[in-house]
């Protein structure tokens, strides 16, 4: 376990190889897609985020909805049911991983790998029955009106219908001329959608066993199939390739293609409910929907949620709350920690209109991968303030975070056969540094993007640059190459003011700009070498067991973060020079950025970006020294919160929970824990009542009811009751037996007790309870004194001080009266008003101390 991070979430995660369920909630759609050990639920309307599960133990084979549930299927043979993200109940009883699910009124149906249907029931779990069956199912759905039967289509090419009641085979269709990969009902009774693996799409109808329609499409296998319900006769199907073909089923033809939907296969394709609107979903880490609005009936993309489609190689922390990321799709995006809707892929220009007339993929027409990437944040409104290096490319491309696209011109040097290798932005954000594999250093202004020349007279190295960063002031340049040197150039003057030599070659470096300490990582040896670039002295080494990937300094520049190819993340206290935090990841880490708050990681087989939270800020953690021999334990980063195992911590790390006294100290005065509005509200009741009391009594209708009685007069008038009946006096409430709150008072004499009672009753009873103390008011002449011994009591105590005060306000308020014409209660009276008197001026003498100490801190000269 890592003592300073916790892993918090992975980012950028959008869908999975599973395919995905639609469901309709009222007027509402929502989309559920899997990602190998959970699934996500989104609002189609937005596509935001509803709900995340918790994690399965293993990756989910299969998921389908009923009502509000969600049912999914994982490796490990069992079937669960969630409702809003929470596990509810466990199905066991396959022997065999799960490949369909199908719920059938109060029952689910799966279907293992074992050729085993099992039908069990959602509430309870109970098995119902259990068929084997010929081959292995492929595609299962319900006819409407064929009650107590389902359709299978199996990987032998043939569709059997069985009552699922009887457990019987009631009729087994002739067998199509490929394995059946999807079954969907049509708009029409006793047809059904087949989809063949050999391309062919069949609208079989079942009564007569015969196919009514055929089609086929050139792009191999059907995965997915849906019809529309909003009137137009359309029929979609999905491929392997990514792409969408729209049929038309008056006309029984090709309707509209949609090329390069998504870059891998569509195995999900779902036409809302009475709407022109089509949803995709893929493991391309991405889902859509479309909008069927175009000429003649086609369609365009409208709304996207998506992710990197490759593992992300670049992750750093931009701007506090969010996090820009490069990776092998050629993508550059922008993800916020905060809020997910906003995240984003930076646009590259129209690349799909590009796409069409030169009849190639998206993909090809993008950028090369990112190999290095800078940002500054100061310029973000002015002009382009991301700058990103590609493979193999001597270009840079300029990039803006306020537009969210790629600039019209890149940064492009005058030499022909060069590579950029590193680049850099200045702290003022007007200068790009580029650094390139002949060795050439070369400034860049932001702004226009004009060469303002290189540094050095010709090369900056002898060999390959492979990093450049600026300082804090605008001063110098520092650059580290191949060549084994360091070397510190004037940034104006672009000249050289210093050159130092490492025993290594360097593979990369960072600057720690408010120290001035550089880290360079060395190829041979897989040491970090710490330079003081004011000093121009190595004033560290650090060493490490395989080479350096990423590495990066914490903010306030006492620690940095290594992460080495052999899976381990390093971190390093600068002042003492000793490792203090140490922890292994299952997959390779290959980029690492700190902010104030969080961690970011990039992995190679994974398509999200890692988030782990500093735990630094929210407790207090022991950084001591670990031991040379220490060996880093393995930290599973997509594990959520409820579900890491704490039981392995470090030796000290685990503290009992501190929980505050009721009384600190007997001479302290201490307030009360419930709300302030309580004892406010008791104190205001009156207030409260009479503001909320109607203006003006309700008028008579203007209409009387047929109904109504009538005068015995010559011109018969309708009698309204309660016209000239006089009001009510308002009567105080009075009671024929002892109350409970009565009860407590008269029986207890621990005043904690009785306060613990009063705070369960609500303001209007107290204040009732209150009023009935009196002897003339339902009480009698021992609770009134039995009451005042209690506050005695508790203003002793000093506890709960404001509500205690509230409720000697209101005791004295209702039962002034009596108070003043019984001599006994006088004198109970006099003792209440002395010892309360002290108790507040004890409190007041404290607040004007501090109140003077206050105002002296603020008007002394110090």
């Amino acid at each position: 376990m890592s003592k300073v991070f916790s892993p918090l979430r992975v980012q950028g995660l959008v869908s999975g190889e599973v395919g995905g369920v639609v469901q309709t909630r009222g007027t509402q759609h929502f989309v559920t897609t899997s990602l190998q050990r959970s699934f996500h639920t989104y609002n189609c309307e937005k596509l935001t985020l509803q709900f995340v599960s918790t994690l399965h133990d293993t990756d989910i084979t299969c998921l389908t909805a009923h009502k509000d549930l969600i049912i999914t299927a994982a490796a490990d043979c069992i079937v669960r049911s969630w409702s809003r993200g929470k596990l509810v109940r466990c199905y066991e009883g396959h022997s065999a991983p799960v490949r369909h699910l199908m719920p059938f009124g109060d029952k689910i149906i799966s279907f293992g790998e074992d050729k085993r249907m099992l039908i069990q029931d959602i509430e309870t779990g109970e098995a119902y029955g259990e068929v084997y069956l010929q081959s292995c199912t492929t595609a299962v759905t319900h006819p409407p009106t064929y009650i107590n039967k389902i359709l299978i289509g199996d990987k032998d090419g043939f569709l059997e219908l069985w009552n699922v009641r009887d457990l019987k085979l009631i009729h087994r269709f002739k067998q199509f001329d490929s394995p059946i990969t999807v079954l969907e009902q049509t708009p029409g009774l006793d047809i059904v959608g087949v989809g063949l693996k050999n391309g062919k799409i069949l609208l079989h109808n079942l009564k007569q066993d015969e196919t009514m329609l055929k089609f086929y499409q050139d792009w191999g296998c059907v995965t997915t199939l849906s019809f529309r319900s909003d009137g137009i006769p359309h029929m979609v199907s999905g491929s392997v390739e990514g792409h969408l073909a729209v049929w038309d089923l008056d006309k029984g033809e090709l309707h509209s293609t949609v090329h390069s939907a998504h870059s891998s296969t569509v195995h999900t394709a779902h036409y809302l409910t009475s709407q022109p609107l089509l949803l995709t979903a893929s493991p391309d880490n991405s889902v859509k929907i479309w909008v069927f609005d175009g000429p003649g009936g086609t369609c365009r993309l409208l709304k996207e949620r998506s992710g990197h489609r490759a593992p992300p190689t670049i992750a750093r922390c931009y701007a506090g709350d969010r996090i820009l990321s490069a990776g092998r799709d050629r993508s550059v995006r922008l993800f916020s920690v905060i809020k997910d809707e906003r995240s984003r892929e930076l646009s590259q220009g129209s690349l799909e209109s590009k796409s069409k007339k030169m009849n190639i993929k998206v993909d090809d027409l993008k950028l090369t991968p990112v190999t290095a990437l800078a940002a500054e944040e100061i310029r973000e409104r002015e002009w382009s303030n991301v700058l990103t290096a590609h493979s193999g490319s001597r270009d840079v491309r300029m990039w803006s975070t306020q537009n969210h696209a790629l600039a019209d011109k890149p940064l492009s040097p005058k030499l022909e056969t060069i590579v950029v290798t590193a680049v850099a932005i200045s702290v003022c954000g007007n200068i790009g540094l580029v650094g390139y594999n002949s060795g050439h250093l070369t400034a860049f202004n932001l702004q226009s993007g004009i060469n303002r020349g290189l540094y050095g007279k010709t090369y900056a190295h002898r060999g390959k640059i492979s990093g450049v960063c600026g300082d804090n002031i605008n001063k110098f340049v520092i650059s580290t190459g191949q060549d084994k040197t360091v070397k510190i150039w004037w940034l104006s003057e672009r000249t050289l003011e210093t050159s130092l030599s490492l025993p290594s070659p360097i593979t990369q470096c960072t600057l720690h700009r408010d120290s001035n300490l550089l880290a360079c990582a060395l190829d041979t040896t897989w040491t970090v070498c710490l330079v003081d670039v004011d000093t121009h002295k190595t004033v560290r080494e650090f060493g490490h067991k395989a080479a350096v990937l990423d590495m990066c300094f914490s903010e306030d520049g006492k620690f940095l973060l290594v992460a080495s190819s052999d899976h381990v993340i390093r971190m390093w206290d600068l002042v003492t020079a000793r490792l203090v935090d140490c922890f292994r990841t299952e997959n390779l880490v290959t980029s690492v950025s700190l902010s104030k708050e969080h961690l970011v990681t990039t992995s190679c087989n994974e398509l999200g970006i890692c988030i782990w939270t500093n735990v630094t800020l929210y407790e207090d953690v022991d950084l001591k020294p670990l031991p040379d021999d220490y060996e880093p334990r393995l930290v599973e980063t997509a594990q959520t919160a409820e579900e890491m195992d704490t039981s392995e911590t470090e030796a000290g790390d685990e503290d009992e929970a501190w929980q505050s006294a009721d009384q600190i100290n007997e001479y302290l005065i201490t307030l009360s824990t419930t709300p302030k509005a309580r004892w406010t509200t008791l104190c205001n009741l009156d207030v409260i009542k009479k503001r909320n009391k109607p203006k003006a009594p309700p008028s008579a209708p203007k209409s009387v009811p047929f109904f109504m009685s009538t005068t015995k007069e010559l011109v018969p008038k309708f009698i309204l009751e309660g016209k000239n009946e006089e009001k009510e006096e308002k009567l105080k409430p009075t009671r024929s037996e002892e109350s409970a709150f009565q009860r407590v008072i008269t029986s207890t004499e621990d005043p904690k007790e009785i306060l613990r009672y009063l705070d369960t009753l609500a303001p209007s009873a107290l204040d009732i309870e209150l009023q009935s103390l009196a002897p003339l008011d339902g009480g009698s002449h021992s609770l009134v004194i039995s009451f005042i011994d209690f506050l005695l009591a508790a203003i002793e105590t000093k506890c709960d001080f404001d509500m205690v005060q509230a409720y000697l306000n209101v005791f004295l308020k209702h039962n002034r009266e009596y108070l003043m014409k019984t001599p006994e209660v006088r004198d109970k009276l006099a003792q209440l008003k002395d010892l309360h008197s002290s108790s507040w001026s004890e409190l007041q003498k404290k607040i004007q101390e501090c109140l003077c100490v206050t105002n002296f801190l603020k008007s002394a000269t110090l």
